[in-house]
């Protein structure tokens, strides 16, 4: 008997296939897959995509903004239009829905759900990661409160859910030291949420901090950890709440350092001048 490969595997059978890959932008990263597996991996993505398991399969791959490019070094690099969907935030309708839902039919509410909703969407910002941060804890207080939605209980639900909120901020910069998130926030500082900025200003930025080399290292590592991701040609930080808390802890920080600086360490022209001149005492 023949070992099964996992091409046999998805063949057997006449049911279609739902295959789902979570963390697709994994499989790109040198060194992840050994050669062998590696070269499994190409036979089998490239037989999916090229309809070659004689029977329909559908593959849901999610990942972070190199993902695309991690299929192509896997040689699959044609996608249909509508196949790729660049998730974003929720519209606000469909947030304050799912808010419902969540409350009602999973917390069972009681009551007008309005002031709650209200609430948690002014910290949300419509992005899924965010409402999970605020929905979890208000589960627990409404099964705490027997399913009663008091003002206390939705205070200790936002500070819960703040604080969650932070930690995601923390977890997606870490690894990135304060010089290089100060570095990051500039790009972005004088930039509105959503709005992206070319590649040619990015590195213009970064090299004026760090060598040539290392700014194309932070740059490739702040996209493969989703901090910056690529929309139609330029990049954005694509966690809204982000972009502000990158921007209110590192450039703010940045611009106050610099001008605490600047004053003592570089005296004016003007003042050299007076100097030597005399002019300073009638001042």
């Amino acid at each position: 008997m023949l070992p099964q490969t996992v091409k046999t595997l998805l063949q057997e059978g006449e049911y279609p296939l739902l295959l789902t890959l979570d963390e697709a932008q994994i499989l790109g990263k040198k060194d992840v897959l050994p050669p062998d597996q590696a070269r499994i991996a190409s036979s089998v993505l490239n037989a999916i995509h090229n309809g070659k398991l004689d029977k329909p399969v559908i593959l849901l791959a999610a990942g972070l903004g190199t993902t695309l490019e991690s299929f192509r070094s896997f040689g699959v690099s044609r996608f249909e239009g509508n196949t790729l969907v660049e998730l974003g935030a929720l519209g606000k309708e469909a947030e304050r829905a799912v808010l419902q839902d969540w409350l009602k039919q999973d917390g069972g509410a009681k009551g007008d759900t309005t002031l709650w909703i209200d609430a948690i969407t002014q910290e949300t910002h419509g992005w899924p990661q965010h409402i999970l941060s605020y929905v979890k804890p208000a589960l627990y207080q409404l099964h705490a409160d027997k399913k009663e939605m008091t003002a206390e209980g939705l205070n200790v639900v936002l500070e819960t859910g703040r604080a969650r909120r932070a930690a995601y901020y923390k977890q997606r910069a870490q690894g990135f030291p304060e010089e290089e998130r100060q570095s990051l926030a500039r790009l972005f500082s004088d930039i509105p949420i959503g709005k992206g900025v070319q590649l040619s200003k990015i590195m213009s930025s970064l090299i004026q901090d760090y060598s040539q080399d290392k700014a194309k290292t932070l740059f490739r590592r702040a996209v493969e950890r989703g901090i910056i991701d690529e929309r139609g040609g330029r990049y954005v930080i694509p966690v809204p709440s982000m972009h502000d808390w990158l921007i209110s802890n590192y450039a703010r920080e940045q611009i106050r350092s610099d001008q605490i600086r600047f004053p003592y360490e570089t005296p004016s022209i003007c003042s050299l001048e007076d100097r030597s001149s005399g002019m300073g005492s009638g001042r």
